[in-house]
């Protein structure tokens, strides 16, 4: 399924690819990235893990850049899911920060896309309960306020 709001944020332009993923790091959706999915996994299950070990100290992250070989990742969370932007030389980071707030609100209204992030989710394996994070994760995550 190719949604039309992840063929709206690949239309700006320095935008190379979007995914959309689980709050667990599964991918449900991808246009546009790179083709292995054991990488794309990854990375949205790092960008998660960070989210998580936030959580842990009480705040909550909606946004996370990281970069990652030559894209620049931009990640927003959501809750239940988030959206992970690759960007190659980006101009318009306002534009894009708009288009994705208005995605991430019509996706939450999406009863396709919630289903299936739901169905995903229960499926898989919690591995993003937040008593995994160790002392050590939780003081580098602290370092970065």
């Amino acid at each position: 399924m190719r949604n039309r709001w992840l063929n709206e944020i690949t239309g700006i332009t320095g935008v190379e690819g979007v995914m959309l993923v689980t709050a667990e790091g599964d991918v449900i959706e991808n246009l546009g990235t790179p083709d292995d999915i054991y990488i794309l996994e990854s990375i949205a299950r790092h960008a998660m893990r960070m989210s998580a070990a936030y959580r842990v100290l009480g705040n909550d992250v909606r946004e996370i850049e990281l970069v990652w070989q030559n894209y620049r990742l931009l990640v927003m969370n959501a809750g239940p899911f988030a959206l992970i932007v690759f960007c190659g030389l980006l101009r318009a980071i306002s534009l894009l920060r708009i288009t994705l707030i208005v995605a991430i609100a019509h996706l939450s209204e999406d009863k396709k896309i919630m289903k299936k992030i739901k169905k995903r989710s229960a499926r898989s394996e919690r591995l993003l309960k937040t008593t995994d994070l160790d002392q050590m994760e939780i003081n580098l995550i602290s370092k970065l306020q």
